[in-house]
């Protein structure tokens, strides 16, 4: 969606990656340990962890067979194309409410995503506006405005129906004619897990 900014990471050569395979889907990796006595327990203290919410969310997608995509085979998949046209990825929430209200550059664990970003192939460190950024209130980071398919809303709507205003969506874009939205759910502190992707945008009601 941007141009690529490199003025803040260590350059070296030039390089343009080859554009991997598309990542495949998998089933949810969550615990197995019951979690019934610590959520009451947390519950009555109004105690929420973001690690426990990040379990949460993937025993929820596990249990109903909504299938996850690993973050780094994305990020490298989504980098390699967006770098050919010499631009970066960025996440934009699926609607305003989805926007990331929690703080700017913390809007996700470890920085996955924030206001400062993975730097392009060939630069170490991290770039503003770089792979992965979400700054809000910046026009290029507005509400994803091109039609989602049925089958992903039905997933963000069983979603929000379990965690509501916990989590919030974001969807993957850089400015290319077919960009293969990954969409996202997250919080403040909660690694995004990725769970689904698509190819066109459209209103087709098929699953």
């Amino acid at each position: 969606m941007l141009s690529s900014n490199r003025q803040s990471a260590t350059t070296s050569a030039t390089v343009v990656p080859l554009v991997p395979r598309r990542p495949q889907s998998t089933q949810a990796l969550a615990g197995t340990e019951p979690l019934g006595a610590y959520e009451e327990l947390a519950k009555g203290l109004n105690y929420e962890p973001a690690q426990l919410l990040h379990e949460q969310l993937l025993r929820f997608l596990k249990e109903n067979g909504i299938q996850v995509f690993d973050f780094d085979e994305v990020d490298r998949y989504l980098a390699a194309i967006a770098e050919k046209e010499n631009k970066v990825w960025i996440w934009r929430p699926l609607r305003e409410q989805d926007t990331p209200n929690w703080g700017a550059g913390r809007c996700g664990q470890n920085n996955h995503i924030g206001w400062w970003g993975r730097a392009p192939t060939g630069h170490t460190g991290q770039v503003f506006a770089g792979h992965g950024s979400c700054r809000p209130k910046e026009w290029v980071y507005r509400a994803y405005e091109h039609a989602v398919p049925v089958h992903v809303l039905r997933h963000v709507k069983k979603i929000e129906d379990q965690f509501g205003e916990r989590v919030k969506f974001l969807v993957s874009d850089y400015a290319v004619p077919k960009p293969d939205p990954f969409i996202a759910v997250t919080a403040p502190d909660v690694h995004p897990i990725i769970f689904d992707v698509w190819d066109e945008p459209g209103f087709s009601t098929a699953t």
